[in-house]
């Protein structure tokens, strides 16, 4: 990253000015100028990037229709071979019998945890869960059925044949406990919902909102940390991308950031050691470096390669 901090300073007609440098990011390292999935015959939506046996593996919701997962894989983040898509089949009468949408894959000890929402022909939501322990093979994701919904006091999730909101699951481990972010419904607005659990496999202890919206829903929420600060990055639907920082993995949050170009950004590390962000842009996905800018305390997150900063203090005597 390179930043340039410039001031100038006034007495009667005399000036001053200064420039300082920080430090530059280094570049992306890819083999084209705008890394990506950008498919032509179907969009892509919520999704994860994550990497297994030498290359990186991008599952997303398939739009359209939204009954699968669209995969494919890619050694450098540009040139995406499309695999066979997952989880393709739906069952009448499964909590996921219309749409499957939103996944998330985390891995642990060989084992790949696929979190992903389930939709019936209510659009009642819940969290599922497949795991693999090959997901070079598209069919190996094996599914063991409903493992979250919401029960927390003052939820409004209504069950299998009313539209309720529980969706866009992420799952990390922070120290010995497992955090399942997902998005919602309470009686004071959209939420962002957390549940905690000793094991991936559950089972969670719902805790409710650690945000929430009075007005519009959040959507594709995610979780970063930097320097000791944890990021709460969300998509609200009456404002767009926003983030907000707080000291721990449920807040409290500040007051939100926007959070530009795109939306439904995930954070991963890349096989480089650089941080990046994958986000949609339009119905296709995006890949992009995450810059700290440690001109900010806490540093604030930046997608592109590099960040300027522009001081003009004006003094006249």
């Amino acid at each position: 990253m390179l930043w340039k901090r410039i001031g100038v300073i006034i007495f009667g007609i005399g000036l001053s000015i200064w420039i300082g440098q920080g430090v530059r990011a280094a570049a992306i390292t890819t083999a084209c100028q705008r890394p990506g999935w950008f498919p032509t015959t179907f969009g892509l939506k919520d999704h994860s990037v994550f990497w297994y046996s030498g290359f990186y593996y991008l599952i997303s919701t398939h739009i359209y229709p939204d009954d699968r997962f669209a995969y494919g894989r890619s050694s450098d983040l540009c040139t995406w071979e499309e695999l066979a898509p997952v989880l393709p089949k739906r069952t009448p009468g499964a909590w996921d019998e219309a749409a499957i949408w939103a996944p998330f894959v985390y891995e642990e000890n060989g084992v790949y945890y696929l979190y992903y929402t389930g939709v019936t022909y209510a659009i009642a939501q819940s969290i599922m869960l497949a795991t693999s322990t090959n997901p070079a093979d598209p069919a190996s994701w094996q599914t063991h059925g409903v493992i979250f919904q919401p029960t927390h006091q003052y939820t409004v999730w209504g069950g299998f044949n009313t539209w309720s909101n529980c969706r866009d699951p992420t799952m990390l481990k922070i120290g010995s406990i497992y955090y399942l972010y997902y998005t919602g419904l309470d009686q004071a607005g959209g939420i962002v919902g957390v549940a905690t659990a000793s094991s991936p496999l559950g089972p969670w202890t719902d805790w409710g909102a650690i945000l929430t919206l009075t007005n519009g829903m959040a959507e594709s929420s995610t979780l970063a940390s930097n320097g000791g600060s944890y990021y709460l990055f969300y998509h609200d639907t009456s404002k767009g991308e926003r983030f907000r920082i707080g000291p721990g993995p449920t807040g409290p949050w500040t007051e939100a950031y926007g959070f530009a170009p795109g939306w439904a950004h995930e954070i991963w590390q890349g096989q480089d050691g650089y941080e990046y962000t994958s986000f949609l842009t339009d119905y296709s996905v995006t890949i992009s470096h995450l810059i700290w800018d440690t001109f900010y305390n806490p540093p604030l997150p930046f997608i592109g390669e590099n960040v300027y900063h522009l001081m003009l203090p004006l003094i006249v005597h």
